[in-house]
């Protein structure tokens, strides 16, 4: 089964025009219905000082956050114009109270595209989480680097196997793209024994129709986040598959994680499930 209904993100910054610039290559790949979304709650100043602040000021900031919108909504308009996809294209306000919001949305859709969160000054109420949405929404997150500047999508995908649920869980959700790539890698890292192992991950793929190979590569000093960025790079992969947050969010925001490190470091685009 195609994807045929994605939601992008988008904040109308330079910082996350990469991850509309993949979503529309997605949706002309796909030929799918391409939603643009922007999530926003309330300026900092009105929710840290609602009760200190006047109507006035009050309405000053969100008459701010009305041309906000405006002109995020304008610039996709334009973008999605000239890229010709402006009869298979919608867009959402999605004001809303929490984070947990976009995730609920996304629950509608095929699959989440986002750029890496990265707030400009006074707009950080309109910088939704791909950590969250990654975590709570059950869908699969594409999280696209900041400088994802490919005039085409580079079809070969690098599956992070480790045996665990959330591996598995990522794998499921990335079949629909995996079928449609010229090139697939099933990448273990560490010496640990991995059950099911790479190759009976080659023989599922296998039996749908998409023939993969196994890599194995031990874990550098800098840990496994590290080790499939380097892989990653030294192969030439342009989708890396992998699972987020096995451990608890929490402890990784304490202790630090894969999925953390990844979040934080990835350089091309990496399909996150939870």
């Amino acid at each position: 089964m195609a994807i045929k209904s994605i939601i992008a993100a988008y904040s109308g910054h330079a910082e996350n025009s990469s991850g509309l610039r993949l979503a529309v290559q997605l949706a002309k790949k796909y030929n799918a219905h391409l939603t643009g979304v922007v999530w926003h709650g309330r300026a900092f100043l009105e929710t840290r000082y609602r009760g200190f602040l006047s109507s006035e000021v009050i309405s000053t900031l969100r008459t701010r956050d009305a041309e906000i919108l405006s002109e995020i909504r304008s610039d996709f308009d334009e973008r999605i114009f000239a890229e010709g996809l402006q009869g298979q294209s919608s867009f959402l306000d999605l004001d809303g109270g929490s984070d947990s919001s976009l995730a609920e949305c996304a629950r509608a859709y095929d699959i989440v595209v986002m750029g890496n969160r990265a707030a400009a000054f006074g707009r950080e109420h309109f910088e939704a989480r791909p950590d969250v949405v990654a975590l709570r929404s059950g869908r699969p997150l594409v999280l696209v680097q900041k400088d994802y500047l490919p005039a085409e999508i580079n079809e070969h995908a690098v599956i992070a196997w480790d045996g665990k649920r959330a591996a598995a869980r990522a794998l499921g959700d990335a079949l629909q793209i995996l079928d449609t790539k010229s090139k697939v890698t099933v990448l273990t890292v560490g010496n640990t024994r991995i059950r099911p192992s790479a190759s009976d991950i080659i023989v599922l793929l296998r039996r749908h129709g998409i023939e993969a190979e196994a890599f194995a590569r031990p874990a550098s000093r800098g840990g496994v986040a590290q080790t499939l960025m380097e892989v990653c790079k030294e192969i030439g992969a342009g989708l890396l598959v992998m699972g987020a947050y096995e451990h608890s969010k929490f402890s990784e925001d304490i202790l630090g994680g894969v999925t953390q490190d990844i979040f934080n470091e990835a350089h091309l685009p990496v399909l996150m499930s939870h």
